[in-house]
């Protein structure tokens, strides 16, 4: 989906439950380089159900290199985000690529289809821009997801910007 798309389909979605979080993830692997489209949704599916025994893919949706939005899990059912019972009401991304410094660089489309789709959920949920989670930010993992190259109060500025920005247009 492209981003238009995507806010159509959460615009339409017949949400059975409440969101009060939005959860980041990177994806680690594949990077942007391993992208392979179709195929690497597929693989992430077959990792998530086969290996790591969930009942889906992990997340709602992933953000490809390329902007586009591809979804995953039922929107209506609880994503495998944190874990610890923190998963409950919670809408879960990931992005594609290895964002730890040094790795690949979250920018141009892919950056704006994060930032879309976290202002996006919030916005149907009437949420703050402050109902984001980074996975690094609870205590039960030592993951450095989504990367330690990207800062959350840059991402949280960019949300605010572009509601800043619709209400003018």
């Amino acid at each position: 989906m492209t981003i238009d798309e995507f806010a159509n389909e959460v615009a339409a979605f017949p949400w059975a439950r409440p969101v009060f979080r939005v959860d980041m993830h990177h994806t680690w692997f594949p990077s942007h380089a391993d992208w392979k489209g179709a195929e690497s949704v597929d693989g992430m599916w077959t990792y998530h159900t086969r290996d790591r025994n969930f009942e889906d893919i992990a997340q709602h949706v992933s953000i490809a290199p390329d902007g586009i939005i591809w979804s995953g899990r039922d929107w209506n059912k609880t994503p495998a985000s944190i874990g610890c019972n923190m998963n409950a009401n919670v809408f879960m991304f990931e992005t594609v690529g290895n964002f730890d410094e040094g790795n690949d660089r979250l920018e141009g489309v892919q950056l704006a289809a994060v930032v879309a789709v976290i202002d996006t959920v919030q916005r149907q949920f009437r949420l703050p821009v402050q109902a984001l989670l980074f996975h690094r930010e609870v205590p039960q993992t030592l993951k450095t997801c989504p990367g330690t190259s990207i800062d959350k109060f840059d991402i949280m500025s960019a949300v605010s910007q572009r509601r800043r920005d619709a209400l003018t247009a």
